[in-house]
């Protein structure tokens, strides 16, 4: 078997994956959370209330090297308005880690506005739900989109 053989079976990794989401309303948090859980394609969901929980969270458990994350599928589920640190400042601040950039991460917004969509796209967003969140938009993307691990981590 070739290296290359390898690397795409494993970027058809059908593995549920561990969701980590990162939403300031309260609500909203734990109607995603239990929606997100009705998906076979997810193995736990783990929320923040800001990016800075999540930061911290990643830090203490090891996400600043990638062999962890090649023990376990992981997306990141981000919304865009969020008060202490927006989305878009979330995004940029993942997508320039060295450690962290490879994940996939999708937007989940209420918002209208193409600025902002655009601007997510552009710092390296995988895409975006709209809300409220549903299981089937992550099992439709986990479908069509999902590569675990991104070849750029290989």
């Amino acid at each position: 078997m070739t290296a290359m053989t390898q690397s795409t079976e494993h970027n058809l990794s059908t593995e549920p994956c561990l969701v980590l989401l990162i939403e300031d309303d309260l609500d909203d948090r734990i109607f995603a959370k239990k929606e997100l859980k009705e998906s076979a394609n997810v193995r736990d969901v783990v929320t923040f209330g800001d990016g800075a929980e999540l930061t911290q969270y990643m830090v203490e458990n090891g996400y600043t090297d990638k062999s962890v994350m090649l023990s376990q599928p992981i997306l990141i589920l981000v919304d865009l308005e969020m008060p202490k640190k927006d989305g878009l400042q979330v995004i940029e601040e993942l997508k320039h880690d060295v450690f962290l950039q490879d994940i996939p991460l999708i937007v989940v917004s209420g918002t209208q506005d193409p600025e902002k969509l655009r601007r997510a796209k552009e710092l390296g967003a995988n895409g975006v739900f709209e809300k409220p969140l549903r299981a089937e938009m992550l099992d439709k993307f986990y479908g069509s989109a999902w590569k675990w691990p991104p070849n750029s981590m290989w």
